[in-house]
């Protein structure tokens, strides 16, 4: 008999006072990558403005890129962890999804897989 055992998908992020989950799923891998990115490249360019309007585009992106990968309230317990700064907040989600990635492609390694099915 072969029994199969159910792997985990989700991905612990651990901030210490809180931990989030991260649903390791095809389709929220691409959000991830899609919304790193975006994130990156948009919140680099807004976060060398001094003008108050881009810092307030920034806060916005902010807290949609936070609310589209995990909820609001992730969003939420972040913010206040990060002691209200929307730019800790970014390099908090930049750092939550390099992190994600990097243990996403670590636990689907297809060099390992390769080795063992000998290729």
């Amino acid at each position: 008999m072969v029994v199969i055992k159910k792997r985990d998908n989700v991905i612990p992020v651990d901030f210490g006072e809180f931990k989030l989950e991260f649903v390791a799923n095809d389709q929220n891998i691409h959000k991830m990558e899609k919304v790193g990115k975006k994130l990156k490249k948009d919140g680099e360019k807004l976060a060398k403005t001094e003008d108050i309007k881009a810092f307030e585009t920034l806060q916005d992106l902010v807290k949609d890129s936070w609310t589209e990968l995990f909820d609001k309230e992730a969003f939420d317990k972040v913010y206040s962890f990060s002691n209200e700064s929307t730019v800790d907040t970014m390099a908090y989600l930049l750092e939550v999804i390099t992190g994600v990635i990097s243990e996403w492609e670590k636990r689907n390694n297809t060099d390992a897989l390769k080795k063992y099915l000998g290729d």
